[in-house]
């Protein structure tokens, strides 16, 4: 069972602050007209840039946990513009990672947002996003709108040029003073660049193999998420909304592969498990698709003014999870709660907690069912304080307590929980230069064997902005 732990880390569930990182909010000078160019330059040191345990076995050699100093380059563009009852705004931003490890190893962050807001009418108000971004850390490669949102799916780094983007409609429409309606869509899409040819055990010929295969992430990962959302707001009072609301949701694994591959009897894949005494009877296998499931979220909720700083938004409900293709279903509470203080000019701070099924890289193993996914608390925090006038410090956090579901005695029922710590400290020179410096601190703690970790990043740089 989660248990519920209030920890401060890296990055929050709301999508401003997972990518703070790369687009903080705008300065004076940024606000001051309709574009922006801005450079960071950083140095930095990372004591575990693959995300390994202390030991970990691949292609059967036994590899250690490696740090290493480098250089980070992350130039942007922003241009916020209206017209009328339009605003919209688009950005990029590239990130270049290049650790001086004598292996060449460099990450590189693609990273494109775009919005634009349109109202039709005092009544009627349209809202389009899209966020896509190539990555190989976990938090950019995260969901950044809809019910899942920053939700941490694979904690771990992924090499290779990674593919996320999400989507998001929203419409409002006033039936009347006191009801409005709101339909909203979301879809979210995964890619993985590793394939079945890029892992232990491949190619599969039909000759016997000494290794057992590895599924690759684009089997574990590669997906297609859709949600549907419908509710009713009744304007209490003019600091609160009620809220009655149905979501619809749909997951769909686009990988043909396997995530367990077939094993005993005449399968070619694995010959240390055979039918016999000790050894798990021969299995067909599961493929990605095994994993496919309909959501449907039932919840009320409310959207409070307490003060003209202090918001705060309600959620909570139902879970229904059919996962058709394995012939299992599952309900679960929903929670998805946030409360906002802009508590002093220029300050502010956030604190939630989501709770929520999400997908996970987790797979299980020869001889047990399928994981199916992971039921989730997150719990987040962020704040951001001007110490004075030139000096203001940032701090992000999450906390994400995980149990997987399905998987057999191995897996199901078994905890995950990843935390993470930000810390960033901004020193502005002059209204084009400022001067930054950062510390930010992850950890996975896990039941499972060959994958628990820690991960110190440092960083000092310099930012211009025109």
């Amino acid at each position: 069972m989660n248990k519920v732990i209030a920890a401060v880390g890296l990055a929050v569930v709301s999508a401003a602050s997972l990518q703070a990182q790369y687009a903080p909010n705008l300065t004076p000078l940024e606000a001051s007209k309709p574009w922006t160019l801005s450079a960071d330059v950083r140095g930095f040191y990372d004591d575990n840039y693959l995300t390994l345990p202390k030991t970990e076995v691949i292609n059967g050699s036994v590899v250690h946990r490696m740090g290493a100093w480098g250089s980070e380059v992350i130039p942007g563009a922003a241009l916020n513009h209206s017209v009328e009852n339009t605003l919209y705004s688009l950005s990029y931003v590239y990130d270049m990672k290049w650790y001086d490890n004598g292996s060449n190893t460099m990450d590189q962050t693609h990273l494109f947002n775009g919005s634009l807001q349109h109202e039709f009418s005092d009544r009627y108000k349209l809202s389009l996003s899209d966020s896509f971004a190539v990555a190989q850390q976990p938090d950019v490669l995260a969901q950044t709108s809809g019910t899942g949102a920053g939700v941490i799916n694979s904690p771990l780094r992924v090499s290779g040029s990674n593919i996320r983007n999400t989507g998001q409609i929203d419409f409002t429409a006033e039936l009347t003073k006191l009801f409005d309606v709101h339909l909203g869509y979301n879809n979210g899409v995964t890619a993985y660049s590793q394939v079945d040819r890029s892992v232990v055990g491949y190619p599969f010929t039909g000759a016997y193999s000494s290794y057992y295969p590895t599924p690759s992430y684009s089997d574990l990962m590669d997906e297609m998420l859709q949600t549907y959302t419908v509710d009713l707001r009744w304007k209490a009072t003019p600091e609160t909304t009620g809220i009655l609301g149905y979501q619809y949701g749909e997951t769909w694994y686009t990988s043909p592969g396997y995530i367990i591959y077939p094993y005993g009897g005449n399968s070619p894949y694995n010959t240390t498990y055979t039918p016999g005494a000790g050894s798990p009877a021969a299995s067909a296998g599961y493929r990605s698709t095994i994993r496919n499931s309909d959501s449907h979220f039932a919840f009320v909720g409310a959207d409070e003014s307490f003060t003209p700083e202090l918001n705060g938004s309600f959620r909570a409900g139902t879970e229904y999870l059919d996962y058709y293709n394995y012939g299992t279903s599952r309900l679960s509470p929903y929670v998805d709660v946030s409360l906002t203080d802009q508590y002093l000019p220029g300050d502010s701070a956030q604190f939630g907690v989501k709770h929520i099924h999400n997908s996970t890289d987790v797979a299980g193993f020869l001889g047990s069912t399928p994981v199916l996914d992971e039921e989730s608390t997150v719990i987040y925090l962020s704040d951001s304080h001007k110490l004075s006038d030139k000096l203001t410090a940032t701090l992000l956090g999450q906390a994400q307590l995980s149990t997987f579901v399905g998987g057999g005695s191995g897996y199901n029922g078994k905890e995950e929980d990843f935390f993470s710590v930000q810390a960033n400290f901004a020193y502005h020179i002059n209204p084009w230069l400022t001067t930054e410096a950062g510390y930010i601190y992850s950890k996975l703690n896990t039941e499972l064997a060959n994958r628990a970790y820690t991960r110190d990043f440092m960083y000092l740089g310099v930012k211009a902005t025109y």
